[in-house]
């Protein structure tokens, strides 16, 4: 069967941005896209419903089901219904919230819908019966209620929600769990919105950027890539418009001499630069976004690099948006256990209570012990551990207890990640923990790992942990 493809300029779906109170898009009618004929090419396997087909870089696919007009879904996260954390997740981040507040910096969260619930239209008759789309929008949304009950601002995405996806022209791609150029542009049309609302956004210089098409490009999409190691073929590329952003020429002598933006983005894929998500953010919003998002990271990795950096340190913002899909669970423990101590900026901001610098070999290193008996107890101390090689991502480590139990930990950075070879984190802190003394920490190194290798490690009180530091001084 022979069908003719076009892409065509703005349907008239986006006349949201008259609902919501914006101008109309300037990118409408800037993308027209060739015409050429295709084959109807593929049906999904039988493969694509077994769950031993999804394991190591199929395991984030389970499990692809067809939708209409060649859309493909991941039933485990395009079709979700539960979402949000657990009642520890929301404890933690307002524990971030508030140490954010303290350094001046205000949080807002753009949580992503599920992408079945952003193009239902496009689920086939089968994946519509079996996926529940009010129990997924309505969690969606009692999520953002949830968030914001924390004072975390965070913008209502469900006013996309009643837009009907184009085959042709969608907020999402296909075959892709991405959103497209527009779909992002709506998007970041909704966080400006909320921003607005700040009145801490408020303090912020505006400043004029204009976007404009760049080149256009063919997207192989992920859920394609999947297709075709599962069942063997795959569909054609999908064709779409890339945008860039820039300062209107009238101000662009202002951004000669600017101090660094007052506004950060720490995102993930979806906030890439192949879709434009922060450059129409500064448009639509008016300010200049740095962009610190992380690809292929989780929804943690851009947080950790970010405020592990000293930019951070050294020049907080004044708003802080981290984008997160709604399929990762905000509750992940590690994430916490790092993210805390970085932003006191681990030991460098308190005197250490032991520390000691060494050179490594291959196999496992003991690095620090207690000699001194002192009252170094997990709910009270962090680890600060700096290596000579700032490229190193990996960090196996055994932390000893006087109880003669052992925290293995382990922390994996993905390949993306700006590393700078150190690690911060709390010592555990689980109730079972409690009252435990450190004995001693040693850390494992690989064969291959690089010739002379440093490693300088400290544990040092956590801010609440003051007092304890004193009274081990005493003891």
């Amino acid at each position: 069967m022979q069908r003719s493809l076009v892409v065509k300029p703005c349907p008239a779906w986006l006349a949201l941005y008259t609902a919501l109170g914006l101008l109309a898009s300037p990118l409408c009618g800037a993308a027209e896209g060739p015409q050429y004929q295709i084959e109807r090419c593929c049906e999904v396997c039988p493969q694509t419903m077994l769950d031993s087909t999804y394991s190591g870089d199929l395991r984030e696919f389970s499990k692809l089901v067809q939708g209409r007009g060649d859309w493909l879904f991941r039933t485990k996260n395009d079709l979700m219904t539960q979402m949000g954390t657990t009642a520890e997740g929301y404890s933690r981040l307002e524990k971030l919230r508030d140490a954010l507040k303290k350094k001046g910096v205000e949080l807002v969260m753009a949580y992503l819908p599920p992408r079945g619930l952003m193009n239902a239209e496009m689920l086939s008759r089968e994946s519509q019966q079996a996926f529940d789309t009010e129990l997924s929008k309505k969690n969606y949304l009692q999520t953002i209620q949830r968030l914001r009950s924390l004072g975390i601002r965070a913008p209502d995405m469900s006013l996309l929600l009643s837009q009907k996806a184009d085959a042709k022209q969608a907020l999402y791609f296909k075959r892709d769990p991405h959103w497209t150029s527009y779909g992002a542009e709506l998007a970041a049309q909704v966080l400006a919105e909320e921003l607005r609302k700040s009145d801490v956004f408020k303090t912020i210089p505006s400043k004029e950027f204009i976007s404009k098409k760049d080149k256009s490009d063919l997207k192989n999409g992920s859920l394609n890539q999947a297709f075709g190691k599962v069942c063997g073929n795959s569909y054609a590329n999908e064709y779409f418009s890339r945008f860039v952003t820039e300062p209107k020429a009238e101000s662009a002598d202002l951004f000669s001499d600017a101090e660094a933006p007052e506004v950060v983005l720490a995102g993930t894929s979806f906030s890439s630069p192949e879709y434009n998500f922060a450059g129409f953010l500064k448009q639509h919003a008016k300010v200049d976004v740095d962009n610190r998002s992380v690809d292929g990271g989780g929804f943690h990795s851009a947080m950790l690099q970010y405020l592990g950096s000293q930019d951070f340190q050294k020049n907080p913002p004044k708003i802080l948006i981290w984008e997160v899909s709604s399929y990762y669970d905000m509750a992940m423990p590690l994430f916490y256990r790092q993210i805390m101590p970085m932003l006191a900026d681990g030991c460098r901001a308190s005197p250490a209570s032991l520390s000691q610098k060494v050179a490594l070999r291959p196999g496992m290193n003991e690095v620090l012990v207690n000699t001194g008996d002192k009252p170094i107890r997990g709910e009270d101390y962090l680890v600060d551990i700096q290596f000579s090689d700032p490229t190193i991502k990996n960090l196996h480590s055994l932390f000893w207890y006087m109880s003669g139990s052992v925290d293995d930990l382990n922390i994996t950075r993905a390949p993306e990640v700006e590393s700078d070879g150190r690690f911060v984190f709390n010592l555990r802190e689980d109730a079972e923990w409690s009252g435990r003394t450190l004995l001693s920490l040693e850390i494992e190194m690989p064969a291959d790992m690089p010739a002379g290798l440093e490693v300088e490690a400290k544990i040092c009180p956590r801010a609440h942990g003051a007092k304890a530091e004193l009274q081990a001084q005493a003891d």
